[in-house]
């Protein structure tokens, strides 16, 4: 089965056909150079850039049939995306850098589609179409650069059959993130220093103890190189000073248990 996570801007040599152009913008592609697609029919998969409005719905119209997994690489003029909706068997789109659209799109007939990354879209803030999708299985929604995305809510994912979500944005507006907790997700990758400890714990409460993901942990790794060498870090949740590895790991063990025990009275408060 193919990974959505191999379907990203940092992969192109992983997809049959590279239409992306050269120009930093993702440039502009013609009908002509979208034609070139019929050489390969028995490609499953490609990347492409420099689509307009014109040349996206045509790429889709006579080409996107055919292909299993998608990625649209800086097509960031594209205004409606409806025209995706024709795509029944497809199965995984990952769409990156947007600055026209401002909402999904119908997604009733992608009965194929199960893995959807939406990364980088300037104008986008409601998801509510993502309802629709009748067996999406992981979707992906925020920001490869810079966090700057902003949602309205996260609600209609709990409506969805969703199992593996993926948040990087900058900020959900109604705050709500124990939604998520109503619907089916057995995998969560968020990154967990944008809560306090309190505000992990609490949200963490609500979900079982099966559940997976970069949220589980209240903290994620990281490193620099400089000319002493190589420094690994632990960021720890908002508010708690970082944790250089070899270091501070005594107050980094002291963090891990004290926030064990807080989780485990915050379940007990939600029974």
């Amino acid at each position: 089965m193919v990974n959505l996570s191999n379907y990203t801007k940092a992969n192109f040599n992983e997809f049959d056909i590279n239409l992306v152009q050269k120009e930093v913008d993702g440039g502009e592609i013609s009908k002509e150079q979208i034609d070139s697609i019929g050489s390969h029919p028995d490609a499953k998969s490609i990347v492409i850039s420099g689509l307009k409005q014109d040349t996206f719905d045509y790429f889709v119209s006579n080409y996107a049939r055919q292909f299993e997994a998608i990625s649209f690489w800086k097509n960031k003029s594209v205004s409606d995306l409806s025209s995706l909706a024709s795509l029944t068997d497809v199965k995984y789109i990952n769409y990156f850098f947007n600055q026209k659209a401002t909402s999904l799109w119908d997604m009733s007939r992608n009965e194929g589609l199960i893995g959807l990354g939406i990364h980088d879209f300037s104008k986008l803030h409601n998801i509510e179409n993502i309802i629709s999708a009748p067996n999406l299985q992981h979707f992906a929604i925020g920001d490869e650069v810079w966090a700057k995305m902003e949602l309205d809510s996260l609600k209609p994912i709990s409506e969805t059959n969703i199992t593996h979500f993926e948040w990087s944005g900058k900020t959900v507006k109604d705050g709500n993130f124990k939604c998520l907790s109503n619907g089916r997700i057995s995998t969560l990758d968020i990154n967990p220093t944008q809560f306090t400890v309190e505000e992990l714990a609490d949200l963490l409460a609500f979900f079982p103890e099966t559940l997976q993901g970069t949220i589980t942990k209240p903290y994620v790794t990281g490193g620099v190189e400089d000319s002493t060498g190589h420094t690994s870090y632990f960021f720890l949740c908002k508010g708690k000073k970082t944790c250089v590895v070899g270091k501070d790991d005594e107050r980094f063990n002291r963090y891990l248990e004290d926030f064990k025990l807080l989780l485990k009275e915050k379940r007990k408060q939600v029974e």
